[in-house]
């Protein structure tokens, strides 16, 4: 069996490699000439996408290329910790990790293409802007947020659009606390920033009806966190390496259609976030889709299983990347609220509640119950 994989960032080599795992012959696609290396900005990946890596036996090189950072903390702008919690977590450059992972698929057999950008797919057959052409039994669209095969598969599928925030970081001399991710809710944006042996990575995340036409200079932002009692605006004045400026986009309402005729879609092309968990759940898609087309009678029944045993998981996590971009958007009175409220709920709920979220596993090892013959 042979599968094309459109995309080669996070979620398309993880398919690739699980998908070789399970006996098929995987081409990988990309668009753009060379993604990987240091560039872009950050990502974290925690307990569940290390969990999902490592049954595909990925998980060691992808780990040697970050931090790992066992606490997450929690802080308000006026320099109260507003909680605490064990979270196993990585974090490395986003291009550091599509770098390791490609390196991963093809030494696993896969063959990744870059440069070739998806134009259209059916039939088996994968078109490219090139005029070139693919053909496979199974089409996964892993080609993010503004997936084009989101679109063939459903011409009528919503888009994503301006989530409220935008967000800019960088690489800062100015020293945090090792061992911990923190985030700090400032009065006029939120921070997050974590510790690694080559300076402190951060990002700061704006709320704006309508983004700035470009990132406001140094000082300017410094100035964001002016008031706010923590590292924040020193980590901005010593930012010695500069990351790209990104507006969040988000599609709350999901996507109502994830696979047809041999064509699937998974991570931000099937559930775009706009923030949080949105490598972790491409990496866990990606091994749940090979762990079905494994264990299902046909590719059909398998891409039916797939999104039944996906769909209800990312639902709930769209509801909570929702609740979290609303808590950095909040005003004042809203702000204030939450700095009160939130270290009551973290301390009783954050680890029981959450356990959904960081305890889940794709159980590599178990074979999946058949699917229903309903779509």
């Amino acid at each position: 069996m042979e599968a094309v994989v459109i995309g080669g960032g996070v979620a398309g080599p993880v398919a690739a490699i699980a998908l070789r795992r399970v006996g098929w012959d995987v081409t990988v696609y990309e668009a753009y000439t060379d993604p990987a290396g240091d560039v872009g900005s950050f990502v974290s990946l925690g307990d569940n996408g290390l969990r999902a890596l490592e049954a595909i036996g990925c998980r060691a090189a992808v780990a040697a290329r970050g931090t790992a950072l066992p606490l997450l903390r929690l802080y308000s702008g006026r320099g109260s910790r507003l909680g605490e919690a064990a979270r196993g977590r990585v974090t490395l450059m986003r291009g550091h990790l599509v770098e390791t992972l490609r390196d991963l698929a093809r030494e696993a057999g896969a063959t990744v293409v870059t440069g070739r950008r998806l134009v259209d797919a059916g039939g088996g057959t994968a078109t490219f802007a090139d005029g070139g052409t693919a053909g496979a039994d199974l089409i996964v669209g892993a080609d993010g947020i503004h997936s084009r095969l989101r679109t063939v598969i459903d011409p009528d599928a919503p888009v994503a659009r301006y989530a409220g925030l935008w967000t800019v970081g960088g690489h800062s001399a100015h020293p945090v606390e090792p061992g911990a991710f923190g985030i700090l809710f400032g009065a006029r944006a939120t921070m997050v920033y974590a510790p690694t042996a080559e300076g402190t990575l951060w990002a700061a995340q704006v709320p704006a009806a309508r983004p700035p036409e470009a990132a406001p200079g140094q000082e300017a932002l410094a100035a964001l966190f002016a008031g706010d009692r923590g590292p924040a605006a020193d980590l901005v004045r010593g930012t010695t390496r500069w990351h790209p400026r990104t507006l969040m986009q988000a599609m709350p309402g999901g996507v109502p259609r994830w696979h047809r005729d041999g064509m699937v879609v998974l991570g931000d092309a099937a559930h775009p976030m706009g923030a949080g968990q949105g490598a972790n759940l491409a990496v866990e898609d990606a091994v749940v889709l090979a762990k079905c087309l494994r264990d299902e009678p046909s590719v059909g029944a398998a891409l039916r299983r797939y999104e039944q045993l996906r769909r209800p998981r990312t639902d709930q996590m769209l509801k909570v990347a929702g609740a979290n971009r609303d808590a950095k958007v909040a005003g004042p009175v809203a702000a204030r609220l939450r700095d009160v409220m939130m270290p009551f709920f973290f301390k009783r709920f954050a680890q029981r509640g959450s356990a959904w979220m960081d305890d889940y596993d794709v159980a590599w090892n178990a074979v999946s119950a058949p699917a229903s013959a309903s779509t």
